[in-house]
């Protein structure tokens, strides 16, 4: 039916929407024009959209051929009344009153509609959801049964059948006492009904673990959880048992691992130490930690530059970077200052990988190799000096005859030659030289000489002042500021007096020779507790020691500073026939320092022969 509507409010719209649909079956409206004085009004841009003619003359649009239909929407009696006087024969008129009627039923029926199909479509999908859910149900693996209030069964999964020998057809309405009765879980399915009061009373979850001894040990975690209804209150209960057997046995297997590793890890005297990604440590052995004079946990989760010094901070950090970056195993050899003493490590470095082969961490195992260094030093140090001392007792004797003999003719000669001649002069290098030369012998006799040290219990402290008091005297240290800095409790040390004061008098020479006569000397005394050994440290200000020349110094006949050469390595020899070391090391920005490492009085009150 052709028509045309007069109106273009939202009615008009919704008249458009169901002549496009099949609701008016009895009433086929063929749009042939939309009229509003207003153009912009929402039917006529609805009437655009679906491509109907749309006028802006209301009253003229009437005047379309073949028009059968008038729909009045405006709302005004008056436009009704003008659309009677010039209506068509023939064509018929539906005010805007006919028009709500219409618009109310089409609404009624549509919603009562939509209802329906909304009903249908939640029935399906109610029963799709509970074959979803009971599906779901059924693939869980662990016994699942829901009860209602008063315990009996309302609900259970395949599992829970599968387990109890039942069919489902069977078990609704029954306890599930009853049906765990022929099960390995029955000595404990008297502990169920207790366990669902508890918790339908207190509304909370309940988990236990139940341990069975059929047929063999058992664990089962059982967790009892409330179904909370809308009131708020419990409306049954959801039991679920849950085998952990597997579970506990692991746990078992990796703490006892766990304690093998520990055990092994605390016992070690190497140090040991794990770290991640980040550097941060994982995991620290007690040797490793007493070493820095803490205590394993104070390292877990920070870094050595949060917890060492920076020097061995350092080390590690760079150290590690070269094992994670090539992700391959490392052996160092590194040296660093604990407690205030230089020791020495060997040290493996290797990456731990994840089970996809990725890097993780770093794994460090050091061996502190101090006392073996120094003991194959003193071996190499020993033997150089054994065959310089057999070498030296042979030749010094046989020299020093020719020398006297040289320097009395040169000083006669000397004494009758008068100021002022020539040759004079001549004859005093002979004789300073001839000098010089008998006091290298007199030194060569002296290292090869060993000779029973007469040892007496002395204060470290009265040594120092000892050779001081020799020091003092000398014109090379005019200009050079000596400090002390002795400490007040020391334990006393065994030692040949002269002797160890000659080697005190040598580390100071060496330090004098070093700063050319100007500088300072800090001469100190120390005590190591851990390894029962006095120190007595000569430093200078001096330019320190060259790194390739540091193994070289306590060599006879070394030097660099046109020397014999003979003062370090009889300072050497006399320490080490008092079973102590001699240890060097530079100061950074500040010279050279010499250690002399003495036993105490304590370790031997035997008196030693060299």
């Amino acid at each position: 039916m052709k028509t045309v509507i007069i109106g273009g409010g939202k009615g008009c719209v919704a008249i458009l929407d169901l002549a496009r649909g099949a609701f008016l079956r009895e009433l086929t409206l063929d749009v042939q024009c939309v009229a509003d004085l207003d153009p912009n009004a929402p039917g006529m841009s609805r009437a655009r959209e679906l491509g109907i003619t749309t006028s802006s003359d209301p009253m003229g649009a009437l005047s379309m051929p073949g028009i059968e239909l008038i729909i009045e929407l405006t709302g005004l009696d008056s436009v009704v009344d003008d659309i009677y006087e010039i209506l068509p024969p023939g064509v018929r008129l539906i005010d805007h009153t006919i028009a709500h009627v219409f618009w109310d039923l089409a609404n009624a029926q549509q919603e009562q509609e939509w209802h329906l199909v909304e009903i249908t479509k939640l029935e399906e999908e109610i029963e799709t959801e509970r074959r979803f859910l009971q599906s779901l149900f059924d693939t869980i693996p662990e016994l699942v049964v829901v009860f209602n209030t008063n315990k009996q069964i309302v609900r259970s999964n395949a599992a829970f059948l599968k387990f109890a020998g039942v069919s489902a057809g069977i078990i609704t309405g029954t306890s599930c006492q009853d049906l765990l009765a022929a099960t390995e879980l029955s000595a404990a399915r008297d502990e169920i009904s207790n366990v669902i009061d508890e918790v339908l009373r207190s509304g909370k979850p309940r988990s236990l673990v139940w341990q069975t001894a059929y047929p063999q040990e058992a664990y089962w975690e059982v967790i009892h959880t409330p179904i909370i209804g809308r009131s708020g209150a419990p409306e049954g209960v959801v039991g679920t048992w849950h085998r952990i057997t597997e579970r506990i046995m692991l746990v078992r297997e990796i703490e006892q691992a766990e304690q093998r590793f520990r055990a092994f890890i605390d016992s070690a005297t190497d140090w040991i130490s794990i770290k991640d990604r980040a550097g941060r440590y994982l995991i620290v052995n007690p040797v490793c930690a007493r070493a820095f004079n803490k205590k394993p946990e104070d390292f877990i989760g920070r870094k050595p530059e949060e917890i060492l010094p920076s020097d061995v901070a350092e080390t590690i950090r760079r150290h590690d970077d070269e094992v994670m970056k090539s992700k391959k195993y490392f052996t160092y050899d590194e040296t660093q200052y604990v407690d205030g003493r230089e020791r020495h490590y060997h040290t493996l470095r290797f990456p731990l990988t994840d089970h996809k082969g990725e890097t993780v961490g770093v794994c460090t195992i050091a061996r502190d190799v101090t006392a073996e260094k120094d003991l194959n030093e003193q071996l190499v140090q020993a033997a150089k000096l054994a065959a310089v001392g057999k070498l030296a007792a042979g030749v010094a004797h046989e020299i020093n005859n020719p020398l006297t003999g040289i320097l009395a003719f040169a000083e006669d000669l000397m004494d009758q030659l008068p100021a002022d001649h020539p040759h004079r002069h001549d004859l005093g290098v002979i004789v300073r030289e001839t000098i010089r030369c008998r006091e290298i012998v007199r030194n060569l006799l002296d290292f090869a000489r060993f000779e029973k040290l007469v040892l007496e219990k002395r204060h470290p402290n009265q040594v120092v002042e000892e050779a001081l008091l020799l020091v003092q005297r000398l014109p090379q240290f005019r200009n050079i500021t000596i400090v002390r800095n002795l400490a007040e409790v020391l334990p006393p040390i065994e030692c040949d007096l002269p002797q160890l004061e000659q080697v005190i008098l040598n580390l100071m020479m060496n330090a004098a020779e070093a700063m050319n006569g100007q500088g300072s000397i800090v001469i100190s005394t120390s005590y190591d507790g851990s390894n029962d050994r006095c120190t007595i440290a000569v430093k200078d200000s001096g330019p320190g020691v060259p790194e390739k020349l540091m193994s070289r110094i306590f060599e006879p006949f070394f030097s660099t500073r046109n020397t014999n050469g003979l003062g370090l390595a009889v300072s050497w020899g006399i320490i080490e026939r008092h079973r102590g070391t001699i240890q060097v090391r530079n100061i950074p920005d500040s010279g050279a320092e010499f250690r002399v490492l003495l036993p105490t009085a304590a370790l031997d009150n035997e008196p030693g022969n060299g």
